[in-house]
């Protein structure tokens, strides 16, 4: 059975609202801790919401001046954003979805026999925009 949806849009790293590379991998993690609230009477009788983080890990092919241009980011301590890149279609689950100023926090890469090296970037990001395809 062929796959009906043809994913044209990429996660893309931009930065002052230009593209520096497409993102190979993308895999975030939010964190919103909720810890119950104990008095001498009962347990759990309220909730202490602490600031949420979302942290994510990225990999982009170390090709050109890609990787470069981010491990400069990185040791200058300089924001960026992802944001989609749409090619053609609306294959994406969002209309937009932008990630406001992220920091690179380590970096790694693979290097390997064959193939493409693909560096790594840990990262946080302190705004999250979406909005939802109409």
């Amino acid at each position: 059975m062929p796959d009906v949806l043809q994913w044209d849009t990429r996660l893309t790293v931009m930065l002052n609202g230009k593209p520096v590379t497409p993102i190979d991998s993308f895999n975030p993690t939010f964190n919103v801790p909720v810890q119950p609230l104990h008095s001498l009477e009962a347990d759990n009788v309220a909730h202490i919401v602490q600031p949420q983080s979302f942290t994510f890990t990225m990999a982009v092919k170390a090709i050109g001046t890609s990787v470069a241009t981010l491990t400069a980011l990185a040791l200058a301590n300089t924001g960026f954003s992802i944001g989609v890149q749409q090619a053609t279609g609306s294959d994406w689950t969002f209309q937009n979805i932008v990630f406001n100023d992220c920091y690179i926090t380590s970096v790694a890469s693979t290097i390997v026999i064959e193939g493409v090296p693909t560096t790594t970037f840990n990262c946080i990001c302190l705004q999250a925009v979406a909005t939802d395809a109409a």
